[in-house]
């Protein structure tokens, strides 16, 4: 069959072999199983006629060239289906000193060096690979090197990459980000990227995002946090922007205004505001989807207030509110903490509070612009199927402790 093989031509060869490289990269790297183990073969692949012709073959090959990158790979990949690994071995480290330069010879030298246990070998491998071709390799590429940043045991190849800052590099952090085992390795790296001044706006949403939906809510404000302008980072409250002076950047523990028919959400002047500017939303008599905008928060335990101004020229007879929630992990019923009193109807600026506590299990608080519960006193929001029309404003909406 081998002797075969080596008849194709030598795309239709490498493209056979890619599926075995990419699975045992993929158990050497992830499943954490013994990288030489992956090497085992039967004892007659070594005795058996198509291997010794397949040998021939390419060592007849290697004397009318011995420069041969591809021929000395396949040599190398073949001695080791034999289980003569030294042979291979120096086989293959030949191959990679003639420097193959096409990047599916490259993902089979990765290949290799994974299942003999040389991870940083085979990294810088398979980075020659992806900074060649980055199109054509990096679906196959990026699971490996995701495994790899999680696995911290690689963090100078990692930094290194960040601060180099190839064009590869987004795509590349955007995948760990969805699909990396935790976030840690990529705080790590990320910081790396900041100090070298190369780190980019999406790269840091990327992250936040990823921090908030592990639960490590301290990491992802700070990230944040550090992430702002210094002018901005000296005026931060436990409300961010609750003054709406600034753009709502739907990053992080700012304004989010998730986008939806019916419900328009901008900043702009006004009569009788504080500022420069107040927040509006706009409803355009339909049914009501959901929150229009809403926060994150990160309020340590203890006693605080809710405090604002609020205007409305709402048509409903179920108004809005700002209900405050502890942020459950995925699965769990929010727990709402306070909600203020309902906004309907037609009225000038006026201020409203609300006094509250938050928890010792509480590490982070979502606060949210929501229907109001046609019930007094209820814990949660209203859920009935209405539409909304006409407007409300806010203005100085903050948050105050009252320890």
């Amino acid at each position: 069959m081998i002797s075969r093989l080596n008849a194709l031509p030598r795309a239709a060869v490498l493209a056979l072999a890619l599926p075995l490289v990419l699975l045992l990269a993929w158990r050497v790297l992830v499943a954490g199983i013994d990288a030489r183990s992956a090497r085992h073969v039967e004892p007659a692949a070594a005795a058996s006629p198509d291997a010794a012709a397949a040998e021939a073959s390419l060592r007849q090959r290697l004397a009318r060239n011995p420069a041969d990158a591809t021929a000395i790979l396949l040599l190398a990949l073949e001695l080791e289906r034999q289980g003569r690994r030294d042979e291979a071995d120096a086989a293959m480290h030949t191959a990679v000193r003639l420097a193959p330069a096409d990047p599916q010879s490259l993902l089979l030298v990765a290949g290799y060096f994974l299942r003999a246990g040389e991870e940083a070998q085979a990294l810088a491998t398979l980075r020659r690979a992806v900074d060649s071709a980055p199109g054509e390799v990096s679906g196959r590429v990026w699971p490996v090197f995701s495994a790899a940043l999680a696995s911290g045991r690689h963090r100078a190849f990692f930094d290194g990459a960040a601060r180099a800052n190839p064009s590869w590099w987004p795509e590349f952090f955007r995948y760990a980000c969805a699909h990396a085992a935790s976030a840690g390795a990529m705080q790590e790296v990320y910081a790396a990227r900041v100090a070298a001044a190369v780190a980019t706006p999406d790269e840091r949403g990327c992250l936040i995002e990823r921090l908030q939906r592990d639960g490590r809510w301290m990491g992802a404000y700070l990230v944040w946090l550090n992430g702002l302008p210094l002018e901005q980072r000296q005026r931060v409250g436990y409300v961010f922007n609750g003054g709406f002076e600034l753009p709502l950047s739907n990053v992080g523990f700012d304004w989010r205004v998730p986008v939806q028919q019916g419900a328009v959400v901008a900043t702009g002047p006004g009569e009788g505001i504080t500022g420069q500017q107040a927040l509006s939303v706009t409803f355009g008599n339909q049914r009501y989807a959901g929150p229009p905008v809403y926060q994150y928060l990160v309020l340590v335990p203890g006693r605080y207030r809710l405090e604002g101004r609020v205007r409305s020229d709402l048509d409903a007879w179920l108004g809005l509110q700002w209900g405050l929630y502890c942020q459950e992990e995925a699965g769990r019923e929010a727990r709402q903490l306070a909600h203020s009193e309902p906004f309907a109807g037609s009225t000038r600026w006026r201020d409203f509070l609300q006094d509250f506590a938050v928890p010792t299990n509480c590490p982070a608080q979502l606060l949210r612009l929501e229907l109001a519960s046609p019930k007094k006193g209820a814990n949660a929001p209203g859920t009935v199927a209405i539409r909304l029309k006409g407007k409300v404003w806010f203005d100085d909406l903050r948050v105050r402790s009252v320890d």
